[in-house]
C-alpha cells in the first residue's frame, strides 16, 4: 500500500544529527513512533545526536511520550515548552547530558507556520521580563545550552520591544491522526484535537524533510471526505499503523466520543470534585467569573473550575477555552487536561494560540509554585525540577484579568474544612510566598505596565496586586493572620483597611447555588 510501512522502517528514515519534530500534549502523541526510536537506539545505537523539537510536551510521568528520547547520546538538544510530564527528559537536561532550550508553547507552534512560509521567525511580547527574555536567562535550561539559534533576541519594532524567535530547519516530523488513505491524506475524527499536525507537516516538507504519520487505520484512496482531511497526502512520506495500546486518545482513555466531538453527553452528573480545601479554593475562583466571560484554565486547582461550574448549573453562561484548541464544554483535568467534554468548537492549536495571544479571552485562572513581593510568579522551576512553561505565557499575559489559585504552602500537610472554617492541623513546610522567586515565569512589573488586573486566591486569603505591592483583601474563617499567614511568608503584604472574611459557604459541602444568585441570576 505505497506509503504504509512498519515503524522500524520509518525510524530508518532518521539520520544521525537530524532535527526531529514530534507532536503531542496529553493527547496526540505518536507513541508507537517514539517507542520505536527508543527500541532502535537501545539495540543499535541509532539514531544518535538528534535535536528533539516538541512544541508541547507529551508524556505521562511514567516514561511515555518524549521520555522515549531521554538517553544520553540519543539526543544532543531538546527544544520545547514543557517537561512536567517527562521526568526522564527533565533529569537528562538537569544533569547536563543534553542541551535544553525552553520557549512558550505559542512561540513553538507559530514557528512552524513561519518555517512553512519561509519567513525568518516569530515576534512576541508575551515573555518579556521573564526567564525567556535573553536579558534574564533566555530560556536556557543548563550551562551547556549555548546555541544562539534557540535563544530569542529582543528587538524594537515601531518603538516597542518584542522577543524574536528565529526559525530553524526540521528534518523529520512525527505526527498522528486517525485515518490515512493510501495516498497519505489524513483525518482526525477520533482524536481529541488537531494539535500541530498540519503545521508540522508543512514546515518539515518546506525544509525538504520527511513526514511520518501514525494512524489507527488505512482507507482506500479517494474514500475520505475532502473537508475532513487535515493533512493532505502530498505532504506525507510514510504512514505507520499503530497498535491500539500505542494509539490511546489520551494517556487516560482509549477513546471517549464526547471528547472527540462524535457525541455530546447529556447534562447528567458533574465530574466529581472531592470536597476539601482545594474545592473551596476553586469555588472562590468561580466567584470571580460572570456571565458571558471566556475563561481559560491552567493546571492545578484551577482544573476543577469547569466541574464546579457544571455542578452549579452555570456552565452554559460562560465559555471555557483551552490552549490545545477547544472552545466550550467542560475542560478535562489530570491526564485528560487539554481536552474537553462536549466542546462546541475545536480549532487547530496555532489558531487557538492566536486567539489567546490576542487577549480574546476575558480571564485566566492558573496555578503557582512561588510568588514574590514584586508580583513575580514562578511556575517553571520547582525544587530544581524544570516543569517548563507550556502555554502559560499565551494564556496568562494577554487577558485583562489573571488569577493564580492554589495552596498557601507546599509540602506535607493536613489542612481540613470543618463547619464553614479552614482548619490547619499540620502546615506545609515549604514557603510559596518568597522574597524573590527562583525563576520569573510572569513579571509583576510587566503586569502593572500593561494594566492587567492580577490576583491570588489561596485556601487562607485573597490578594490583589497594586503598584505598592500585594494587598490582602480577604481572609478565610478560622485562620490566624499572624500564625497561619504572615509567619508563612518571607515578605509582609499590605493588609487592606477593609479586610473581609471569605464566605463560610465556600468551606461547607452544599452547593453555593450560584445559578440563583447575583451575578448569575438570569
Amino acid at each position: 500500500m505505497g506509503k504504509v510501512i512498519s515503524a522500524e522502517s520509518a525510524i530508518g528514515l532518521i539520520k544521525d544529527g537530524d532535527t526531529v519534530a514530534v507532536d503531542g500534549l496529553t493527547f496526540g502523541c505518536p507513541e508507537e513512533l517514539c517507542l520505536t526510536v527508543e527500541e532502535s537506539f537501545l539495540k543499535t545505537g541509532k539514531p544518535a545526536g538528534l535535536t528533539l523539537f516538541g512544541p508541547g510536551g507529551a508524556g505521562n510521568t511514567r516514561g511515555l511520550g518524549f521520555d522515549h528520547f531521554a538517553y544520553e547520546g540519543l539526543i544532543a538538544k531538546y527544544v520545547g515548552s514543557y517537561l512536567n510530564l517527562t521526568r526522564k527528559l527533565d533529569k537528562l537536561v538537569r544533569d547536563e547530558k543534553t542541551e535544553g532550550y525552553l520557549m512558550p508553547l505559542g512561540a513553538g507552534c507559530h514557528l512552524l507556520r513561519e518555517i512553512s512560509a519561509g519567513r525568518p521567525g516569530v515576534f512576541r511580547s508575551n515573555g518579556l521580563k521573564t526567564y525567556i527574555d535573553p536579558r534574564f536567562e533566555g530560556g536556557r535550561l543548563n550551562s551547556i545550552s549555548t546555541d544562539a539559534k534557540y535563544i530569542p533576541q529582543v528587538m524594537n519594532v515601531a518603538g516597542k520591544d518584542y522577543l524574536f524567535f528565529e526559525t530553524f530547519n526540521i528534518d523529520v516530523a512525527f505526527v498522528r491522526g486517525t485515518t490515512a488513505d493510501e495516498n497519505g491524506n489524513v483525518t482526525f475524527e477520533k482524536e481529541a484535537g488537531f494539535a500541530n499536525g498540519l503545521e508540522m507537516a508543512m514546515a518539515t516538507r518546506k525544509c525538504g524533510g520527511k513526514v511520518i504519520v501514525q494512524v489507527e487505520r488505512v482507507a482506500a484512496r479517494g474514500t475520505l471526505n475532502p473537508k475532513d482531511v487535515r493533512i493532505p497526502g502530498v505532504l506525507v512520506d510514510a504512514i505507520v499503523v499503530a497498535q491500539p495500546k500505542n494509539h490511546k486518545m489520551t494517556w487516560n482513555v482509549q477513546y471517549d466520543p464526547s471528547i472527540s466531538g462524535e457525541i455530546h453527553l447529556p447534562k447528567g452528573e458533574a465530574p466529581a470534585v472531592p470536597f476539601d480545601f482545594r474545592k473551596a479554593v476553586a469555588r472562590r475562583a468561580v466567584m470571580e467569573l460572570s456571565p458571558g466571560m471566556i475563561v481559560n484554565l491552567g493546571a492545578g486547582m484551577s482544573e476543577f473550575i469547569g466541574s464546579i461550574a457544571w455542578e452549579e448549573g452555570i456552565e452554559d453562561q460562560i465559555t471555557f477555552s483551552i490552549e490545545a484548541g477547544m472552545i466550550g464544554g467542560v475542560p478535562g483535568f489530570g491526564l485528560n487536561f487539554n481536552t474537553a467534554v462536549n466542546a462546541e468548537c475545536i480549532l487547530s492549536q496555532s489558531s487557538m494560540l492566536d486567539f489567546l495571544d490576542g487577549g480574546l479571552h476575558s480571564i485566566t485562572m492558573l496555578g503557582f509554585a512561588q510568588i514574590d513581593q514584586y508580583g513575580n510568579v514562578n511556575v517553571s522551576k520547582v525544587n530544581q525540577r524544570i516543569p517548563g512553561i507550556g502555554g502559560f505565557h499565551d494564556v496568562a499575559l494577554s487577558p485583562k484579568k489573571r488569577f493564580h489559585i492554589g495552596a498557601f504552602t507546599a509540602g506535607k500537610s493536613d489542612i481540613r474544612v470543618e463547619n464553614g472554617k479552614l482548619k490547619i492541623v499540620e502546615d506545609g513546610d515549604i514557603l510559596k510566598f518568597v522574597d524573590k522567586v527562583d525563576q520569573i515565569s510572569a513579571s509583576g512589573e510587566y503586569a502593572l505596565e500593561v494594566g492587567q488586573n492580577t490576583g491570588i486566591i489561596t485556601d487562607r486569603c485573597v490578594f490583589e496586586l497594586t503598584a505598592d505591592g500585594w494587598v490582602m483583601v480577604e481572609i478565610a474563617p478560622g485562620v490566624s493572620l499572624e500564625e497561619n499567614i504572615l509567619a508563612k511568608m518571607s515578605f509582609k503584604p499590605i493588609i487592606s483597611r477593609n479586610l473581609k472574611e471569605m464566605s463560610a459557604d465556600l468551606f461547607m459541602e452544599p452547593l453555593l447555588d450560584l445559578k440563583n444568585k447575583y451575578p448569575w441570576k438570569r
